[in-house]
């Protein structure tokens, strides 16, 4: 058996902030642990075989974190697992009551309504530019050789499918906020 595996594009297939620390904790339970989340642990992340444990996750995004922000966690017994960008992510190991964060409901709500608005502008972007390049693409199609026309399919191709996930991810975000 492995004692490591990789995990590929987590904050791509869990892009809900509750999905995700499901996740982290479903694979503790199962014996895989993280020992550190980086830049690049939303694109791929290496878990280790372990003894199984319940940990309380918590991703917690702070764009500019306070001075005292990481103490505070740690004073309440949190361990710092790591960063990506914006978001921090801590755990803490329990074995009765499932230990609470230091967000409430309404701090949640508020910070996914600017996730779905940071989503949004990037939806509108690539959707702007898949119907451009559409458009361009119609307009001088005659004009292309076979070489330009693979690159501008492909670019096309790449813009509806960023803007369907980004219309996905929208989605998601707005169907967790209501419950």
């Amino acid at each position: 058996m492995k004692n490591k595996k990789t995990v590929w594009f987590s904050a791509f297939k869990n892009v809900v902030r509750a999905d995700y620390v499901k996740r982290l904790e479903d694979s503790a339970l199962q014996g895989w642990q993280v020992d550190k989340i980086g830049q690049w642990s939303s694109v791929y992340m290496t878990l280790k075989r372990r003894e199984p444990k319940q940990y309380r996750f918590v991703y917690d995004m702070q764009a500019v974190p306070k001075k005292d922000y990481k103490t505070t966690y740690e004073q309440f017994g949190w361990e710092f697992v790591g960063q990506m960008a914006s978001a921090f992510i801590w755990r803490k190991e329990y074995t009765q009551e499932r230990p609470e964060s230091f967000s409430d409901k309404e701090s949640l709500k508020k910070r996914n309504i600017r996730v779905i608005a940071a989503a949004s502008v990037s939806f509108f972007m690539f959707l702007l530019t898949a119907i451009i390049g559409t458009e361009c693409f119609v307009v001088n199609f005659r004009h292309l050789v076979p070489s330009d026309i693979l690159q501008f399919t492909l670019g096309l191709v790449l813009s509806y499918v960023f803007t369907i996930y980004m219309g996905y991810v929208m989605n998601k975000i707005n169907k967790n906020n209501q419950r």
